[in-house]
């Protein structure tokens, strides 16, 4: 399936690129480009119970590294510009529970969640190059971001809670605001972004075994740093 995606957006980018060179005279300029990074996600609003464990301000988030790579298309007229992305993303995340007892207090038993996901996105960014010489720049841009997560391809581990046969129900979308900053040399430029979740995953967590049945809820904000060359 991500070969097809990938093929797809490379014929897409492609189909874009000779519709777009055949109106130079119009002053409008095509660039491709490529981009790899790293990102840190961050659940914001958490809501999470399953068999005494619940998120609280004790519950621990770790990140571990999480990767990303986008081939992308920008079309430039003055110092303005669209930008689309076909990026393809691992992201991974850890998070540490106490049980609470019958009168809610915390015990020292602890439970652990790892959660890896696959993911595609496809941002639609408008950007504005506010430095913009030859040899430099530097820009800012924003616009929205969709996330499609390979739930089939999710690689969940439940570990110490009373049943380990447990597994969450994913969303498949997710949507996000984009902010970014970007700086060019030459050809090379590094970017920093921030991707503010505006949707709200809410899922099921099954216990395959008892078949019993937990709820999660939870937003989501990404932080990413990338560095790439620009064609």
């Amino acid at each position: 399936m991500k070969k097809g995606i990938l093929i797809t957006a490379i014929l897409l980018l492609c189909t874009v690129a000779t519709i777009a060179q055949s109106s130079k005279g119009n002053n409008i300029k095509l660039n491709f480009g490529i981009k790899a990074g790293f990102q840190a996600v961050t659940y914001n609003h958490t809501e999470f119970s399953i068999e005494g464990y619940k998120f609280n301000d004790n519950t621990i988030q770790s990140n571990k590294i999480s990767y990303t790579i986008n081939p992308f298309l920008r079309i430039s007229k003055s110092n303005f510009y669209l930008q689309t992305e076909a990026a393809f993303g691992i992201t991974r995340h850890n998070y540490d529970f106490h049980e609470t007892d019958v009168d809610g207090k915390e015990t020292d038993i602890t439970a652990e969640y790892n959660l890896t996901t696959y993911c595609f996105q496809i941002p639609m960014l408008i950007g504005y190059n506010f430095i913009n010489y030859n040899d430099y720049g530097m820009s800012i841009f924003t616009g929205p971001r969709a996330k499609f997560i390979f739930t089939s391809l999710s690689n969940q581990k439940f570990s110490h809670f009373k049943h380990e046969e447990l597994i969450e129900e994913l969303d498949k979308m997710q949507y996000y605001w984009e902010f970014g900053l970007g700086v060019r040399i030459y050809n090379v430029f590094l970017d920093i972004t921030y991707d503010w979740g505006l949707s709200t995953s809410k899922t099921n967590i099954i216990n395959k075994e008892t078949g019993s049945l937990y709820t999660s809820k939870r937003n989501n904000s990404i932080l990413s740093f990338s560095a790439g060359f620009i064609f």
